[in-house]
């Protein structure tokens, strides 16, 4: 009898087929939870920077920023409110503020991806 020294081909195709079926399976997987980790950031951010508008607004007599620039200005950039700095939209879109809307709408980002 002679010893094997390696695969046959049968063997390394079965393994390559295997490797085939697992990546098909897990690769959809991720590229899903990305995007809803995406979508939970972008919540999350959302209600930060309602929450800091609703300080702004407490130390401000009841008043909230007169415009968007007042906004990047007095908030967004205020260490006050963000000491670790603004939260950045992960669909790399910038979040516009709208002074005459309600507080429910004040802060939203331009569409995402």
């Amino acid at each position: 009898m002679r010893a094997r020294n390696g695969f046959t081909l049968i063997e390394l195709l079965l393994v390559v087929l295997i490797l085939a079926i697992l990546a098909s399976i897990v690769i959809p997987r991720i590229t899903a939870s990305s995007g809803s980790a995406k979508d939970s950031k972008d919540a999350a951010n959302w209600a930060n920077l309602v929450a800091a508008l609703e300080l702004y607004a407490v130390n401000h007599d009841g008043a909230y920023p007169a415009s968007d620039i007042l906004f990047h200005s007095d908030v967004l950039n205020s260490t006050t409110y963000f000491p670790h700095g603004a939260p950045v939209c992960p669909y790399a879109n910038a979040y516009v503020y709208i002074p005459t809307a309600g507080l429910e709408t004040v802060t939203q980002h331009t569409a995402g991806n």
